[in-house]
């Protein structure tokens, strides 16, 4: 390819739009506009601008109108999903904005972006341009020639991979001009071409590389080995003619599409004019990432540029130490240092420092051992603020060198996760090429962390980071140093006694069968259940029935045997879970060590992972038993305290329900005493069934329950549940009104609040999907509940693990499961290690409905809880 010519780039914008959608978590301008396709495609664009620099540039989008394709084929996409509700909104934008930057936009009834594509490509280059097309579709590989090349987007917003002729030719034997053949054979379900049934990509691939065109395939069809293939290829020769004529892009240069090559010229200094509509739409990420209006790159592409320029490259010890000098002159350092890199970087924001460390003997580079150390000492240095990804992880990997992190003020996994806690865990990587479009280095985790710091003070999320988030992962790095001693012998004891349960359960099921087989097989216990025993049947799908927790559950009581499949299933996966993965999880001193995540729910609460501690379960006997193999350092005793009540005790004080509140200070059962009131009874006289129904409207209250979800929850007609929930909303006409006021306030905002600050963007209460906007309304309710309990479990391990460490107590903080946290004590501080537990715990936050915490001992997690 030549490399003086002028370059157009064309876009697939459909493709990208869709992947941009499906790739990101919603969001919602500040009237409630989802936004998080168009700032995917920006993103996407603005990298694409600052990598390719192009002198054309054309934006091609689909129409709703028939093409010939769907003339000629009914089928024709067919069984693509409607648009989503929420995306169909955001291609008016999409173009609204790239029309206000200066970038042409190109669609015509009867032709596909790919159409686009193929008709710029063959223009492009009988101008004399380098054309490369942007595009989600590997269908536009049969595009690519001498000065043709398709940018593919290959997974999420971020990661491309380039096809010139040579890499289509690497990865698929194959040359461009096969591609369309290739897909006649093998057909695509994305945009239901038939194609040859029973032929896949393996298959089609073979054929084509061993008869080069589908025209030769199907006149060799009687060669080809397997009978049922030559049938095929012969009695489907049509159709697949008809997939390869489906699946060839249009390339006429004459095609009657009036816009010309000149009208994509582009000119980056016009791409400021889509600042306004961008701010407007609350996309002030991407915004950032444009021009001033002056000439010049966009503001990323300036600089990398610049940051280009600033790199220092290191490779030997001299070198590094004389960059350790220049590092501790600063004030602020960022650090992306991954075990796996084959370079360390470090950046004070004006200067990328690039470690290079030695792969191999035959390339320079420093020892690994020896950058770890050398950084190390910085990272140590209270003197220098530090910016870096998971802080934790960092604590843990200094304390494994000997050494204590020191004045760590910024921490970008946690910032995310706050400013957008729906999202799954972004990787660093993810985090600052959506952010800023900038390489996955030290500068860009600079700049990063300054542009999460303006958006955490913008949305007032500042005190929940500063006063909750931060100081938590000190304390939580200390309980996973510390871990929980297991009593081996008491594993092995439950093990045991796991095994003779399963048996039993085992001969139990096969007695009711009438006859053997394997319990864990969906397919011989959906063909057991369904087909031998008649059992109310789910639908049946290719596999068979389904068998999982849900349909079983359903048909509790339908047959004995149905109980003992999912007590046997129960048992199983708790043996192999606990008993078996506690054994595996345990280190040498017999303690685990449990991984806290602080990002891993919407909700704010923590997760525990490898090993899992807050799901041993409490329901049935034999888990409840687990917790008697979790024991104190020896010679000490656990204490153990849990909030009580405190998600309702939470929603007294929010709804400032009067009756909950003073409830709660005189000390009831607050579930007997909402039976009572609702029932006009004293409290003395309730019974147990009353309890029940009122304990089940307290908690279910708080997610929307329906009488209809009443009634089954407690066995009663939806009338007498009806009736029991207009009772309750008089009894607690606060919570009634404040349920009410909080999904209009999170409608109007589109987020809502804890206490504490923690915010919840709530774009379903936009969408006109009824489901997903229920759920919307659920989570609005709940949220601001949840959310303030799990802030308030963190303030108080926090307080707790502060009060330990200024009294100098040996007590140590060492699990925290949902609303209970854990104490491992010695016999002397048991007295005192109780009381600072209870006190921290109840005086971390003042509620109207105060609270209250429930606090034991014993000498194992089952004594003490």
């Amino acid at each position: 390819m030549s490399q003086n010519r002028p370059k157009i780039v064309v876009i697939d914008s459909n493709s990208l739009m869709h992947r941009a959608y499906h790739g990101l978590p919603p969001m919602n301008s500040a009237d409630g506009t989802p936004t998080h396709a168009v700032y995917g495609f920006l993103s996407m664009l603005l990298k694409m601008l600052e990598q390719e620099k192009p002198d054309y540039l054309l934006a091609a989008f689909d129409t709703h109108a028939p093409t010939p394709r769907h003339l000629a084929y009914d089928g024709y996409k067919a069984k693509r999903m409607a648009t989503p509700d929420d995306l169909r909104p955001q291609f008016p934008l999409v173009k609204e904005v790239l029309r206000e930057m200066g970038i042409a936009v190109g669609e015509k009834d009867g032709f596909e972006a790919d159409d686009f594509l193929g008709i710029f490509s063959r223009r492009g280059e009988a101008a004399g341009l380098e054309v490369r097309l942007l595009t989600g579709d590997k269908d536009a590989l049969q595009l690519v020639d001498e000065h043709t090349t398709v940018i593919l987007m290959r997974k999420g917003i971020s990661e491309t991979q380039v096809f010139d002729e040579a890499a289509i030719c690497e990865t698929y034997g194959l040359r461009p001009d096969q591609m369309a053949d290739l897909k006649g054979l093998m057909g695509d379900s994305s945009d239901n071409i038939p194609g040859v049934p029973g032929v896949g990509e393996k298959t089609a691939l073979k054929l084509m590389q061993q008869y080069g065109s589908m025209d030769e395939v199907l006149a060799h069809a009687d060669e080809v080995k397997g009978p049922k293939l030559r049938q095929n290829l012969t009695e489907h020769a049509e159709l697949a003619r008809l997939s390869r004529q489906l699946g060839t892009i249009v390339t006429d240069v004459d095609a009657p599409i009036a816009i010309a090559i000149e009208d994509c010229a582009f000119d980056p200094h016009t791409m400021a004019g889509g600042r306004e509509i961008m701010l407007r739409l609350g996309l002030r990420q991407i915004a950032s990432r444009l021009p001033e209006g002056a000439p010049g790159l966009p503001k990323v592409q300036a600089a990398r540029e610049e940051q280009r320029m600033a790199a220092v490259e290191i490779t030997e010890s001299d070198a590094l130490q004389r960059a350790i000098d220049a590092m501790r002159s600063a004030a602020a350092l960022a650090f992306v240092c991954e075990p796996a890199d084959p370079c360390y970087t470090v950046s004070d924001g004006q200067t990328l420092w690039k470690i290079v460390l030695r792969v191999d003997l035959l390339n320079p580079g420093l020892d690994r051992d020896e950058a770890d150390h050398a950084l190390a000492q910085l990272l140590a240095d209270a003197s220098i603020e530090k910016r870096l990804y998971d802080v934790k992880a960092w604590t843990h990997r200094l304390d494994r060198m000997g050494l204590g992190l020191r004045n760590a003020r910024f921490d970008a996994m946690l910032a995310a996760y706050l400013i957008q806690p729906n999202r799954t865990q972004p990787s660093l990587a993810q985090l600052v090429e959506e952010t800023l479009g900038q390489p996955c280095d030290a500068a860009g985790l600079f700049a990063l962390c300054a542009e999460q710091a303006e958006r955490l003070k913008r949305d007032d999320l500042s005190l929940v980071y500063d006063k909750i988030e931060m100081p938590l992962v000190p304390v939580l790095s200390d309980m996973e140093r510390t871990g929980f001693l297991i009593d081996r012998a008491m594993l092995d004891q439950l093990g045991s006694e796991y095994d003779a349960s399963i048996e039993a359960l085992k001969a139990s099921i096969y007695a009711l069968a009438g006859r053997e087989f394997n319990i864990l097989s969906p397919k011989q216990l959906g063909e057991l259940l369904f087909e031998e025993m008649g059992l109310p049947a789910p639908k049946k799908t290719k596999t068979g029935y389904s068998t999982d927790a849900a349909t079983l559950e359903s048909l509790a009581g339908e047959n004995p045997i149905v109980d003992k499949v999912l007590e046997y299933r129960q048992n199983s996966k708790l043996k192999s879970t606990y008993i078996e993965g506690l054994r595996n999880a345990a280190d040498a001193q017999g303690r685990v060590h449990t991984q806290f995540k602080q990002n891993g729910t919407a909700t704010g609460r923590l997760s525990s992972i490898e090993p899992n501690l807050q799901n041993i379960p409490v329901r049935s006997a034999l888990g409840r038993e687990i917790r008697r193999a979790f024991i104190p350092s020896e010679g000490n005793v656990l204490i153990d305290a849990d909030y009580s009540q405190i998600e309702l005790r939470i929603l007294a004080h929010l709804a400032q329900d009067e009756s909950m509140i003073e409830a709660f200070r005189r000390g009831y059962d607050i579930h007997a005493a909402t039976a009572a009131t609702v029932a006009g009874v004293d409290i003395a006289d309730v019974t147990s069934e009353m309890r029940s129904a009122a304990k089940a409207t307290n908690f279910g209250i708080v997610y929307g329950i329906s009488d209809f979800g009443l009634a089954n929850q407690l066995g009663i007609s939806r009338k007498d549940a009806a009736a029991y929930i207009r009772a309750y909303n008089e009894t607690y006409p606060g919570i009634a009104r404040y349920m009410k006021d909080t999904v209009a306030a999170a409608r109007a905002e589109g987020y809502v609040l804890t206490l504490f600050g923690r915010r919840r963007d709530l774009p379903e209460l936009k969408s006109s999907n009824y489901h997903t906007r229920s759920f919307g309304e659920r989570v609005a309710r709940n949220a601001p509940i949840q959310g303030t309990a799990a802030d308030i479990i963190k303030l108080a391990m926090i307080r707790v693990h502060e009060a330990l460490a200024a009294e100098r107590m040996r007590t140590k903080l060492i699990l925290q499961v949902h609303d209970e946290l854990i104490l491992d004590a010695p016999p002397d501080e048991r007295d005192a290690a109780s009381a600072l537990l209870k006190r921290c715990m109840e005086s971390v936050a003042t509620l109207d409905a105060p609270l209250l915490a429930e606090v034991h001992a014993g000498a194992t997690w089952y004594e003490a809880k």
